[in-house]
């Protein structure tokens, strides 16, 4: 069962045009662990799967050398085609297709690296999201995935001020351990993974919450970040992320 709708992804990119003005970095917080995950193999393309609007497959082929497509079950295409123009690209510079990637078969090709980035943990069948994932992968090819870790300081944030969005993310799947048995079971090989990133929180709707909460969410930032530091805390408690990655 999927826990968002196309409504709801409507609303929500209809809801952020600013996104679609802002240009892509040459660099992310993800940026250093992608360079990792494509270390050792020479791939020829590169498929994202739910990431309208294309911010990481634009990164990918123009950063990191890749020829990319994306692949979504929401794509507006004047909003894509704003997002481009916005990078001074032409509105073909980035191949896509709107498609169910829950279909019995992949909507297009296979490709040799596949990834994700905060899409497995809307769907509450973890198993069926990963077996979906792994019909876009070419043999010797390689999956990576990225979500966001909501069981830790974050979640509590998540869950104490922003419930609704909490709501649309499959909690139980927020798990690396898990992830890479799963993946190992749909044949995955060299599986690996875990948690990733510095002490981060943040508030979808943070914009809307009372001055209070602000006050408490900046200086829950800023000691988080400092006591993390200092104590060299990472995991699951502080790290706002987790990924695996396999061959298949």
């Amino acid at each position: 069962m999927e826990l968002t709708t196309r409504k709801f992804w409507s609303d929500y990119w209809h809801s952020k045009i600013e996104e679609f003005e802002k240009p892509v970095r040459t660099e992310y917080v993800f940026t250093r662990l992608f360079q990792e995950v494509l270390t050792g193999k020479t791939f020829q393309n590169a498929c994202e799967l739910g990431g309208f609007p294309g911010t990481f497959s634009i990164h990918v082929q123009r950063d990191l050398g890749l020829p990319c497509s994306l692949v979504d079950y929401f794509i507006d295409e004047s909003l894509l085609h704003r997002f481009l123009s916005a990078n001074h690209l032409a509105p073909d510079a980035l191949e896509w297709k709107e498609a169910d990637i829950l279909a019995a078969e992949p909507a297009h090709q296979t490709f040799d690296f596949v990834f994700s980035i905060g899409l497995i943990e809307h769907f509450e069948d973890t198993q069926a999201i990963l077996k979906a994932h792994v019909k876009y992968v070419k043999s010797g090819g390689r999956l990576f995935l990225i979500l966001p870790n909501f069981t830790g300081i974050n979640g509590w944030f998540q869950r104490k001020f922003d419930k609704e969005n909490y709501d649309k993310h499959f909690i139980p799947c927020m798990d690396p351990e898990l992830l890479k048995r799963m993946l190992a079971g749909l044949g995955g090989k060299q599986v690996q993974g875990g948690y990733w990133g510095n002490f981060s929180i943040w508030l979808e709707n943070y914009a809307s919450q009372p001055a209070w909460v602000k006050l408490f969410f900046k200086a829950s930032w800023f000691s988080g970040k400092v006591i993390a530091k200092l104590l060299g805390m990472k995991g699951k408690t502080t790290a706002p992320y987790i990924w695996v990655a396999c061959d298949v």
